[in-house]
């Protein structure tokens, strides 16, 4: 892998939340989730030029619940719950930005920057040229702002032991789809351990 300046380089830090976990067994729990903890706060040391964090903070009625109009997932990271909190132990006084998402009740959004239109300006205006993605769920809200971010012209790496991923075939979202997608925009797929011996001050 090549070498990245950290002092262009943002770490983003997506959904890491509770709500994705088995803590929340009734909620959306991804196979794994407790496990990139570690690994994101082995991330989280080192010095980026920005470190983010997305959060999902969804109305209990909001379109992509069951019972609700696009009836995919059963309600979860529902706002001001302990499914909305981040993740027990990971190092949240590290992120300089946490962005909320999913919070209007009749549209959806997987990705920060749908969200958040002005994000990639803000990236650009900081010098940013790498974008290292983490989080929850590898395939979805991971893989969907990766591939913005990627499509807007920033390296993008996706971490995969810092992330976990889950497949919804009732939503077309699969993990191997995504993986090929994203390999042939040109993000890579690196460890932990491989984003770690890339970094530069």
């Amino acid at each position: 892998m090549q070498p990245f300046n950290l002092s262009r380089s943002v770490l983003l830090v997506v959904d890491a939340q509770r709500g994705f976990s088995e803590l929340c067994p009734g909620e959306l729990p991804v196979p794994g989730a407790l496990q990139i903890v570690a690994p994101i706060n082995r991330l989280l040391e080192l010095p980026w030029k920005r470190i983010d964090a997305s959060q999902d903070w969804h109305p209990p009625d909001h379109c992509s619940f069951l019972g609700q109009r696009d009836n995919l997932y059963p309600p979860h990271c529902v706002m001001n719950t302990p499914g909305s909190d981040f993740l027990p132990g990971l190092n949240v006084h590290r992120f300089h930005t946490i962005w909320r998402k999913g919070f209007h009740p009749d549209r959806d959004a997987y990705a920060l920057s749908a969200e958040h239109p002005a994000y990639v300006d803000l990236l650009r205006g900081s010098g940013i040229e790498t974008v290292a993605v983490c989080g929850l769920a590898t395939n979805i809200c991971c893989h969907f702002v990766a591939r913005d971010l990627r499509n807007a012209g920033f390296r993008v790496m996706l971490v995969e032991d810092a992330s976990a991923g889950l497949d919804v075939p009732q939503a077309g979202l699969f993990q191997e789809k995504a993986r090929i997608e994203a390999q042939e925009l040109g993000i890579a797929y690196v460890t932990t351990n491989v984003a770690l011996g890339a970094a530069r001050s």
